[in-house]
């Protein structure tokens, strides 16, 4: 009988001490049970979410390693594509120098067919000669290497092309070398 006094004893100790520790907190077991709950759901979403991050990364580093080989790959494309339509002008450079005994005249004729050639595929890539002789001096498309004086012609104005200049969709590939006019 003593041994279950002291069985009761104990578990009205234990029951006490339950109301104790619900009086002190403010919050009985079933609170806590719900709080617990809800901190394992809430990282349980929190680990989701730095996965979906991870994933994003890997993602973003994959889609950028993809988009530069594509453009690598593009600028081959381009590359050959534009040697390819130059080959016959270089094929032709061929045929003229080794041609037997060939009198200027015909010399000069067979160059005048191939610069003209080269010209076309330039102008199908988009590159086209930069207007200089006449025009007003232009410091994003021609380069001044000589001034003069001539009273006959306005300060700034471009009276002879050294170097012809070049320019593709309009962006300049390459200056024009130009003699300016500088009368002051």
């Amino acid at each position: 009988m003593e041994e279950k006094y002291q069985d009761d004893r104990q578990a009205e100790a234990a029951v006490g001490g339950e109301q104790a520790a619900e009086a002190e907190t403010g919050c009985d077991r079933g609170e806590i049970k719900d709080g617990a709950a809800a901190l394992d759901a809430k990282n349980r979403e929190l680990d989701e979410s730095n996965n979906r991050l991870l994933r994003l990364q890997a993602d973003f580093d994959n889609f950028r390693r993809r988009s530069q080989k594509e453009k690598e790959e593009l600028s081959q494309v381009v590359a050959g594509e534009v040697f390819r339509e130059l080959l016959p002008v270089l094929d032709n450079f061929e045929r003229a120098l080794a041609a037997p005994g060939e009198d200027a005249a015909q010399v000069r004729t067979g160059v005048a067919m191939i610069y003209r050639q080269f010209g076309a595929i330039m102008e199908r890539f988009g590159v086209t000669p930069i207007a200089a002789v006449g025009c007003q001096f232009d410091p994003a498309r021609h380069e001044a290497v000589l001034r003069v004086e001539d009273a006959a012609q306005p300060d700034g104005q471009v009276v002879e092309e050294l170097q012809k200049g070049y320019e593709i969709n309009g962006r300049v590939l390459r200056a024009s070398m130009v003699k300016v006019v500088g009368n002051s």
